[in-house]
């Protein structure tokens, strides 16, 4: 094996970034075609007439590859170097839209690849402004024709995405049929191009283009191609490590095979995993492709007709279903009929493929010819909240079959995270939080949640806590949503969730002593109020033995808040309907309105936010009628209302409700009231998250300013102040600024707290 001592890196979309002695190394599948095409070459050294290349096969088949083998061939070898000047336009070739830009195009490249022909710059000089196409081509043509027969060469010329420039670009008929002309009247140029489909341009009996090429249609890797191509990688970065348990991946490279269909693109991408755990390259790599091949797939569909279109983001869209025609039409509402006449059409377009089924011999599956369109579509389709790319969870998914292996899986990365602050580990788990049974995922979003809690990053454990929640689905894991939610501000926030999390793991894995006893041990400080077995008792002990109707409706409350705090959701529900049923019973308005308040809290915290709104909403009501527009309870209710409002994404609908309860507050309490600092912290963090963030900074500034005034510059208050500004400038990179903010509130903490 050569050295890799030529720069070591894959270029998956750029053309000289892999060495030479690399892309023959790893070269897997191409070589007959490789071989074929240098004969060619060959071949044509000499004659008039030359054989012209087409070579076809969906993006990252590995066109460009090849043709940088072929090029690297070409100057490696002394024949061909001396017969032929490789002319290699860039891949996107966008300012080609005439024969005569072509022949631009070309001067240029010649006037920068062969200098020591000085004819090249001045002739480029003279034509590039120039707006005669008849003038342009009577001076480049011949210019070119006479160059190449005094040397007594060739023009290597490689094109590449032909069909783009032969559809979209040169419209003009007959600006094809100079070029073919051009071609083929002794000009001293041959012609090797690419492009990711047939296009009519060379199918066509009737265009210029029609039997010119000689076609080869490149096909993706068989399984076993994909296992050499790896390996052949791998033993080039002498990845030994991993090359020595090379043969117990199969199973694994089978469902790599599986998940991509051999494309080369994809299979490098993933090989990035695999040899280097790099998430970060991968993700950075197949968003530079969405961009690079977003507008050529947005205009393929705009071609197509919306039946076609339709049928094709079905298929996209059926990732773990067999895509037979009966399911297809299922799946589009259509009659069998009606699917096979597009499925037909799609496929002699070479949109689609289809296969035998392996069960049944007379039914047909269909996939998506191209594999990065498939993938496109269906990123389209489904675009996660945390931007996760579909593609690599579902690579994770096939690739960590078992919970073993994805735990020891785990269980690495965690280290890596923590030894290293890995990205990559910290990216990686993030996607293995998705994968496996719901209870798999919660377990793991919820270790990820507490690993940030440590960091003291709030924002990424609110956020693993939210996606963990509802895949748990008990009193515990509400219990810590609910905690994340509403006390945001309580100086031992982060201690008090990763604290919550350790108990929910013990009541998950069946350790109910232990969860019952580390749950009493926390006390009071759980939650930040009264909160004891004790207190719960007393409450019920004293309850039957009021006789006042109202303090009797308090007291009920009171007790399901304990048990709310104690997560015990079920206990708590039947009381604060008992009071609700209580205070209706006794006409009492107010405390309706604080009964209704309480079990829309309740059903918030359990994730029925259906069932809280309309309870929400009624408080607010009667809270009005009973206090006025302008009385403090009424902004309370008002917040409720938009906290639940922003909580099911309805940020437009929750702002003006906690504008409206910061006025009533400032015009109850006044402009300098902690109450106050609350609301417009409240109403900066709904603007951040809003992507408002220049409206959020100044509220955020004038709430840190009220309670420093109210609570002294060393309240841990402050320090909750100044860590949410700090996040802000962070998000909009004023990293100086927000450091200062973050030590700050570091040592108002290790001050109030201990540093430990």
């Amino acid at each position: 094996m050569p050295e890799p001592t030529i720069n070591p890196k894959i270029g998956l979309y750029r053309s000289g970034v892999t060495s030479p002695e690399r892309l023959r190394h790893t070269s897997v599948a191409q070589e007959h075609v490789l071989d074929n095409s240098v004969e060619s070459l060959r071949g044509s050294v000499g004659r008039k007439s030359k054989q012209h290349l087409l070579f076809i096969g969906p993006r990252g088949i590995g066109k460009t590859h090849l043709l940088d083998c072929i090029e690297d061939v070409v100057q490696s070898d002394d024949a061909l170097s001396a017969s032929y000047v490789v002319v290699r336009f860039p891949e996107e070739s966008n300012r080609t839209l005439s024969f005569a830009d072509f022949l631009i195009g070309l001067c240029e490249i010649l006037k920068d690849t062969v200098d020591e022909e000085p004819l090249w710059a001045e002739l480029f000089s003279k034509v590039q402004t120039d707006e005669d196409d008849a003038r342009v081509v009577d001076t480049l043509a011949p210019a070119i024709r006479q160059q190449n027969r005094q040397r007594n060469r060739t023009l290597l010329i490689m094109l590449e995405n032909l069909g783009e420039i032969f559809t979209r670009q040169i419209r003009d008929k007959n600006e094809l049929a100079s070029l073919r002309k051009f071609f083929m009247a002794d000009s001293g140029c041959l012609l090797l191009a690419t492009s990711p489909l047939h296009f009519d341009a060379i199918t066509d009996v009737g265009q210029p283009f029609y039997d010119f090429f000689d076609v080869q249609i490149l096909e993706n890797l068989s399984f076993e191609e994909t296992v050499e191509v790896i390996r052949r990688n791998l033993e080039w970065e002498r990845r030994d490590d991993i090359l020595a348990t090379f043969a117990d991946m199969r199973s694994r490279l089978q469902a790599l095979y599986r998940m991509t269909g051999g494309n080369p693109r994809l299979i490098m991408m993933l090989y990035e995993l695999i040899a280097h755990e790099s998430i970060t390259k991968v993700q950075d790599q197949f968003h530079l492709l969405l961009d690079r091949i977003s507008p050529l797939y947005q205009d393929r569909l705009n071609d197509l007709p919306p039946g076609q279109r339709a049928l094709l983001e079905c298929l996209a869209s059926m990732r773990d279903q067999e895509k037979t025609p009966a399911a297809i039409a299922a799946r589009m509402r259509m009659s069998q009929q009606e699917t096979s006449s597009l499925l037909k059409r799609l496929s002699d377009a070479h949109y689609l493929s289809a296969s035998r089924h392996p069960q049944d011999k007379r039914s047909r599956l269909y996939t998506i010819r191209e594999g990065f369109f498939d993938i496109w579509l269906a990123m389209n389709l489904s675009r996660g909240a945390r931007k996760r790319l579909q593609f690599l969870l579902e690579f994770f998914n096939l690739f960590y079959p078992s919970i073993d292996a994805r735990d020891e899986k785990r269980r690495l990365l965690r280290e890596k995270l923590v030894e290293e602050g890995s990205v990559d580990a910290e990216k990686t788990l993030d996607y293995l939080s998705e994968v496996g049974d719901e209870s798999e995922r919660a377990t793991a979003k919820f270790d990820m949640a507490r690993i940030f809690a440590r960091r003291g990053d709030a924002e990424q454990m609110a956020s693993y806590v939210r996606e963990a929640a509802p895949l748990a689905g008990d009193g515990v894991s509400q219990s810590i949503a609910r905690i994340i939610t509403n006390n945001r501000s309580a100086p031992d926030y982060l201690a008090e969730v990763e604290e919550m999390i350790a108990c929910w793991e013990m009541h998950r894995s069946g350790e109910f002593e232990n969860f019952a006893n580390r749950l009493m041990e926390m006390g009071e400080g759980l939650t930040l109020r009264t909160f004891s077995e004790t207190r719960l008792d007393f409450l019920r002990d004293t309850l039957e033995s009021i006789d006042d109707s109202e303090k009797r409706i308090l007291q009920r409350l009171k007790i399901a808040t304990e048990l709310m705090a104690l997560a015990r959701w079920d206990d708590c529900e039947t009381q604060q309907r008992k009071a609700l049923a209580e205070a209706k019973g006794h006409a009492n308005a107010k405390l309706v309105a604080a009964a209704l308040n309480d079990l829309a809290q309740l059903l918030k915290a359990t994730n029925r936010m259906g069932e809280a709104e309309p309870l929400m909403r009624r408080a607010l009501e009667i809270s009005k009628a009973s206090f006025g527009e302008h009385h403090p309870t009424v902004a309370i209710r008002l917040n409720n209302l938009a906290v639940l409002l922003q909580a099911t994404n309805r940020m437009g609908e929750a702002e003006p409700l906690m504008r409206r309860a910061l006025e009533i507050d400032k015009a109850s309490f006044g402009r300098h009231h902690p109450t106050v600092a609350i609301d417009l912290n409240n109403l900066a963090l709904l603007l951040q998250a809003t992507n408002r963030k220049g409206e959020a900074e100044p509220l955020m500034r004038r709430a840190l300013e009220i309670d420093e005034a109210s609570f002294g510059g060393d309240h841990p208050t402050v320090a909750v102040r100044l860590n949410n500004l700090a996040l802000l400038l962070q998000a909009t990179n004023r990293k100086g600024e927000a450091e200062l903010l973050m030590r700050r509130a570091l040592e108002i903490n290790e001050a109030s707290f201990g540093g430990h």
